[in-house]
């Protein structure tokens, strides 16, 4: 069984958020990106961004086996953003976790 959540980041720097969170996270973790999406592996799964430049979205899909680790996901994301997003305030507004 798939569990999965969703959010979506707006701003004018989306596509630089796109790039500066795969980057941080591929010290750590495999992970891959271009200019419109990316893809972070996890322990606790596998994290999905994808870019939508003209609308100003950024959009988080966090995957895995467990309602946990797909929390455990969004914790991370959580935290980095807030790390990153220093000339705005951000916070990221979740979608119920679902059976996917």
């Amino acid at each position: 069984m798939q569990y999965q959540a969703k959010a979506e980041l707006h701003s004018e720097h989306v596509a630089k958020y796109l790039v500066t969170l795969c980057r941080h996270f591929a010290r750590k973790v495999p992970a891959q990106w271009d200019e419109v999406q990316g893809r972070v592996e996890f322990p606790s799964g596998v994290t999905t961004l994808s870019l939508d430049d003209a609308q100003q979205c950024l959009t988080f899909v966090c995957q895995s086996d467990s309602e946990e680790k797909v929390a455990v996901q969004q914790a991370i994301i959580n935290e980095h953003i807030v790390m990153f997003a220093r000339r705005e305030p951000i916070q990221l507004d979740w979608d119920e976790i679902l059976v996917a």
